[in-house]
């Protein structure tokens, strides 16, 4: 088996692949053999989400095969596998599968980088969150085709929502007008001018903005062309539910998570459970009480009322409601 290194030169358009010395692999980490186009991808890809800087085409820049294996490496210990540099299979599936558009981090300084042979530990994000805690939310759009119907996808909204609100003083209220809203669902598909494009069906399949973005905050963006799913097998579909937790807990402030338990991991894990019973783990818990505080009191919630023309008055997540429609 052989492990590879890439170098590629923007300017030129070309990539040279080169296999380096003989090793044996341990069978958990079989290198891949990718491609040129695997390979290309893989590089894009480093550069996307913020494990390789963006190579500048006007000065022929290289990605250098050690900085490629540096980038594998920090990729592989924020996602919890084995930090060997080499593209093994579970590292390729990894980055094939489903996840949030939003970078892991914002320059290869952020993260655990191997360099020169010595850690350098991650910068502190500056805090991100919002000053108010009463939160007027608006579902602007909606899947062209989706087999979820319109008052369930506004009722998984609420429920993604009030896992936020329930451990913090934050309040949610559902208005209809753009002027009034502080967040914005919307159901995107491609380039929709924010630097984020969507891919269709895999790949991205969402991404929210920080409250300290001073143009786009509160803007959460879903992939229209995604076979969104609730309560289905997790091979039939995405979890709609999961992937609006975690866009939320984004456009609350909160960055990715290396760790496997988080609903702030960048990668698409599967249903994290049902909507009227799933709450946060332990570290999301904290993360979210950091920014925001305790509530001191719990308060049981319920479904908004659900009509063919709903009454989008400010209305608190947390006061009880009659309603019609259940999950």
């Amino acid at each position: 088996m052989k492990m590879w290194i890439i170098i590629l030169c923007l300017s030129n358009g070309w990539m040279h692949i080169a296999s380096a010395a003989s090793v044996t692999p341990t069978p958990s980490s079989q290198p891949a053999t990718p491609t040129e186009d695997e390979s290309t991808q893989l590089v894009d890809w480093l550069i996307k989400y913020g494990y390789l800087p963006p190579s500048d085409p006007s000065t022929g820049q290289l990605q250098a095969w050690t900085a490629v294996t540096d980038a594998v490496k920090a990729m592989q210990m924020f996602a919890g596998l084995k930090d060997t540099g080499v593209l093994d299979e579970e590292t390729l599936a990894l980055m094939k599968s489903p996840r949030c558009s939003l970078p892991d981090q914002d320059g290869p300084t952020r993260l655990l980088v191997i360099q020169q042979g010595r850690e350098i530990r991650r910068k502190r994000r500056a805090v991100s969150m919002w000053t108010r805690r009463n939160i007027n939310w608006r579902l602007h759009s909606y899947p062209s085709s989706s087999h979820l119907s319109r008052e369930m996808i506004r009722s998984l909204v609420f429920y993604a929502l009030r896992v936020w609100a329930e451990p913090t003083p934050l309040e949610f209220h559902e208005v209809s007008s753009l002027e009034a809203a502080h967040m914005q669902v919307d159901f995107l598909q491609g380039y929709h001018g924010d630097g984020y494009p969507f891919d269709g069906a895999g790949g991205a399949v969402g991404h929210a903005f920080l409250p300290s973005d001073p143009a786009r905050a509160g803007g959460v963006h879903l992939d229209a062309e995604e076979q969104w799913a609730f309560r289905q097998p997790a091979d039939e579909g995405t979890d709609l539910f999961t992937v609006l937790v975690h866009e939320f807990g984004h456009a609350l402030g909160l960055a990715h998570s290396s760790s496997r338990h988080s609903v702030m991991r960048p990668y698409y894990q599967g249903p994290v459970g049902d909507p009227l019973h799933y709450r946060l783990g332990q570290q999301d818990l904290e993360h979210i009480t950091q920014l925001y505080g305790k509530r001191n009191q719990l308060l049981p919630t319920d479904a908004p009322r659900l009509t063919a023309e709903p009454q989008l008055h400010h209305r608190a997540h947390r006061h009880h409601h009659r309603h019609g429609y259940n999950l």
